[in-house]
Order: structure tokens, then C-alpha cells, then sequence
């Protein structure tokens, strides 16, 4: 990351700010035990924003059986956070009005839009409780590129220009050319701006949801998420790739029927339309529901997504995009289709250096979750594995993949054999903290081998010494199936 230009960015003066009114919400919102005479108070103080609040909890959208006449009866009937968040939102569009050459600003409000009513139906048909949340995230999502178009003008205009309105291919410039990327940025001015984590993560992690934490937020960044995909659906031409990929992870992630899916479909076309005009955003052409369900329901749909080939050059950009073939799509981690040549490129790398490279290879082998837990749920636990994972291994300078359903493999350099001990060892024993708070049981095993210079003559090629963690992770398995094993070469007498 470029840190002279991070700064430059967040020092530019004409960031956009948010009007008073919002701000004193935020402040009064951060109390659990606000007063809601205050807040609707508060809100009131502008009668614009006011007009705007009332009219769209009183439109279809929401669907009230009684109308409100007030904030404090807005309030009441849909709660905090559903008025919290249309107060927000109006304040967010009032005060982000760009007009510079080379952006587009009603294609960033119509994708912004699409998003916020995407993330809110997704949310809702999976049972999240941040639903309004997940609406002004979806607004919020790509403010970041707001706040670089004010910074560096022309530089970033020239850095769009070369993704030619193909919103997947923003980041991977930016990080080429600027080497920064909107939603850091547009996390960080949320973090100015003292919005809550609920937030924040999701626009950090709008571009890749599976990166993003466990837990109830993490399942509101990837309701962000696909609501940012059906943006795509929503806008394109050709509708059918990104109808695949929306059906794909909404299957993997929250496992939605065929019949959820169409039905969030119908929910972001009306929804849009509506929102559009009480957030005064030109929509532009719709498209027909029914052309696009049809469309969802060709058989290519359920056709396995194939992901494009990568080019050599575009490794490590690709590496951290959303949907990147390079990734698991419940863990975020390395795939296991991506790991061989990464684990060469880190031996080759660690041996040229004249560092030591170590496998680690990691097994559930035994787990009684999956004949009590669903599919979601399962899912759930492998994340939350994968998080351990990161915790201990990544903060030790380690590479993770994700092997198999159950099987992962960790690649270290510069590491000495005891470190490496050690750190398996202490996630093993997180591992076990947490598998007692899911109330199940379950064995892991652990197989290490380690090139260092007492080894580095055992160990010449990456695939011997992957051989040999492989050996220490049977070892391991045989050994009850539930411990932690060490490669240790034979030396000729």
C-alpha cells in the first residue's frame, strides 16, 4: 500500500462531510438508551430530511398497514436502525455530489442503489437482523472512490477509464496504478465519520465478503455482497454471468432455494424503482422481472461457473479481488487449485534467500457436526476454523489454503521448527475452546516438516518436503487421529 498517497487522499480538504443532523444522529445512536423524543428531535431540526424519512416509511417499500405522521411514530413502528439508516442515506447522496469530468455519478448512485436494495432483500430472506444496515451499506459501499475522485482528480479518472465501466476490474487498476484501493479508504473516512463496525466491514470487505469476519457482520457482508452482484445483473447487457455468480454464492453462502433467490430478484426490481425515485436517482432502464427471471432460469444457471484464466502479470493483484479464482469461496483462503504454485514460489523464494520453508498440514478427521448441523451451519464452523487459522499462522507470516472440505495446509518462511511447533500448537488449542462452544467433538490432526539448514540437503525439491509433512500428518492420523506431528529426516549412518 502506498502510504504517502493513503494520506494524501484522507488530507484532501474537500472530502465530503456529513450535514450536522447526521452527525448528532450518530452521536445519539451510539447510545443504546437514547431517547427517541431526542433523536426525532434531532431530526426534525431539518424538515427537508424529515419530508424525505417520512415519505419513503410510508411508501409500498415498507409496507406499513397505519401511516406515520412523525419521526417519533417512525420510530416506534420500524425501530431505530430502519430510521437511523433512511437518515443517514438521505445525508449521504445530499452531500456526495460530484461533477467531475470522467465520472460518472448517476452510474455510482444507480450501483449504489441497486446494492442498498439487494443487500436489504438478501438480508431478509437469510433472517439477518441488520437489515437496514445492510441497506446504507450498500450506499455507502464505494464512497472510498468518491474521496480518491477528490483527491487526485485527473489521476483517477485515468485509472477508471482503464476498467471501461466494468466495476470488477476498479480495484485490480487502482491497486496497479495507485496502489491503494477505494475500500480502504472508504472504510477509514466511515471510520471518521465514527459509523459503527456494522458499517464499516462491509465496506472494506465489499469486494471480498469471504475475507471478512464470522459471525452476524459477516453474514451482513456478504448480504452487501451479493446485493453489489445483482447491481451487476441489474446494469449489464448481458445479465447471465453475473446472474450465475449471484445464484452460485447465495447457494454456497446462505444456502437459498431456487425459489428465495427469484423471489429477492422481484424484491430488488420493484424496490429500485421505487427507492430511486424517493432518493431522486435516475434508475435508468430497468429490467423487465420476468426477462430476468427467465434469464436466471436458463440452463446455464446451473452450470458450474468457470473462472477466466489470469494472466502471469495479474497474479497478485487478482489475488485480492472478489470471486478471485484464487480463492475458496467460504473461507477467503488459497484454493487448493492456486496453492501448488504458490508453495513453489514461496520455496523457491525461501531457498534462494537462504531462509528455512515450512509445510503445515492440517486434517479434521473426525467430527460429528455434520450429522446435526446444516449445510450453512458447517460452513460456519470451516469458517471459523479458517479464522483461527489466520490468527495464529498469518501473524507468524504464514501462507493458508484450503485444501478440501476439511483439510488445510500452511506454507511459513523464516520460521525455526520450534516456532512452528508452537504455533500449531496453540491453534490446536483454540481449535478445541471453540469446538466445546459448538458442543460437538471432533480430532485434528497435524503434520509439520520443516527445510531449515539442518535439513536443507534432505529436502532439495518443494515436493519432498511437502511429501514429508504429508507422511507427519498420517503419522498423526494413526496416532489416534488426534495430535501433532514433526517430519524428522533420516540421515544416512
Amino acid at each position: 500500500m502506498d502510504h504517502e498517497l493513503l494520506e494524501e487522499v484522507l488530507a484532501c480538504p474537500t472530502l465530503p462531510s456529513l450535514p450536522a443532523v447526521a452527525v448528532e444522529v450518530i452521536e445519539l445512536t451510539r447510545d443504546p438508551e437514547v431517547k427517541l423524543e431526542q433523536l426525532a428531535r434531532t431530526i426534525e431540526m431539518d424538515q427537508g430530511l424529515t419530508a424525505k424519512v417520512l415519505r419513503t416509511v410510508n411508501s409500498s417499500y415498507y409496507g406499513l398497514r397505519q401511516k406515520c405522521s412523525t419521526i417519533r411514530q417512525a420510530l416506534v413502528v420500524l425501530g431505530l436502525s430502519a430510521v437511523r439508516s433512511l437518515t443517514l442515506g438521505f445525508s449521504l447522496v445530499s452531500a456526495i455530489d460530484s461533477d467531475k469530468e470522467g465520472f460518472d455519478h448517476d452510474d455510482y448512485w444507480r450501483r449504489g442503489l441497486f446494492t442498498a436494495v439487494g443487500a436489504r432483500s438478501v438480508a431478509k430472506a437469510v433472517s439477518c437482523p441488520l437489515q437496514d444496515e445492510a441497506f446504507l451499506s450498500g450506499l455507502l459501499q464505494d464512497v472510498g472512490m468518491i474521496a480518491m475522485l477528490e483527491a487526485l482528480g485527473k489521476r483517477y479518472t485515468d485509472v477508471l477509464a482503464l476498467a471501461a465501466g466494468d466495476h470488477r476490474k476498479v480495484c485490480r487498476f487502482e491497486l496497479s496504478e495507485l496502489e491503494v484501493q477505494h475500500p480502504d479508504i472508504g472504510a477509514m473516512m466511515a471510520q471518521r465519520w465514527k459509523l459503527p463496525d456494522e458499517l464499516v466491514l462491509p465496506v472494506k470487505y465489499h469486494e471480498r465478503p469471504s475475507a471478512g469476519p464470522v459471525g452476524v457482520v459477516g453474514d451482513l457482508i456478504r448480504c452487501v455482497g451479493l446485493g453489489g452482484i445483482l447491481a451487476d445483473a441489474m446494469s449489464a447487457e448481458e445479465p447471465l454471468p453475473h446472474l450465475r455468480r449471484y445464484r452460485a454464492k447465495a447457494a454456497d453462502w446462505f444456502a437459498l432455494s431456487n425459489e428465495a433467490i427469484d423471489q429477492v430478484i422481484e424484491e430488488v426490481t420493484a424496490g429500485t424503482k421505487e427507492m430511486a425515485s424517493l432518493f431522486d436517482i435516475d434508475a435508468g432502464n430497468m429490467p423487465v422481472v420476468d426477462d430476468l427471471l427467465a434469464t436466471a432460469h436458463d440452463q446455464a444457471v446451473e452450470i458450474a461457473i468457470e473462472a477466466p484464466p489470469v494472466p502471469e502479470s495479474d497474479e497478485a493483484l487478482d489475488a485480492l479481488l472478489i470471486d478471485s479464482p484464487r480463492y475458496d469461496d467460504v473461507t477467503g483462503l488459497i484454493n487448493k487449485d492456486a496453492f501448488p504454485s504458490l508453495y513453489h514460489t514461496c520455496f523457491e523464494r525461501a531457498t534462494s534467500a537462504g531462509e528455512s520453508v515450512s509445510m503445515v498440514r492440517i486434517v479434521v478427521t473426525r467430527t460429528d457436526a455434520s450429522a446435526s448441523h446444516s449445510t450453512t451451519e458447517m460452513n460456519k464452523f470451516v469458517v471459523s476454523v479458517a479464522t483461527s487459522l489466520r490468527k495464529h499462522f498469518q501473524q507468524a507470516g504464514g501462507t493458508i489454503a484450503r485444501l478440501g472440505p476439511l483439510s488445510f495446509a500452511v506454507v511459513l518462511t523464516g520460521a525455526q521448527r520450534s516456532s512452528v511447533s508452537k504455533t500449531a500448537e496453540a491453534f490446536r488449542s483454540d481449535y478445541d475452546a471453540f469446538c466445546k462452544q459448538w458442543g460437538m467433538s471432533s480430532d485434528l490432526a497435524i503434520g509439520i516438516a520443516v527445510r531449515d539448514t539442518e535439513s536443507a540437503d534432505v529436502f532439495e525439491r518443494p515436493s519432498l518436503l511437502q511429501s514429508a509433512a504429508t507422511q507427519a500428518l498420517k503419522a498423526a492420523t494413526t496416532n489416534g487421529g488426534n495430535a501433532t506431528k514433526v517430519f524428522k529426516p533420516k540421515r544416512a549412518a
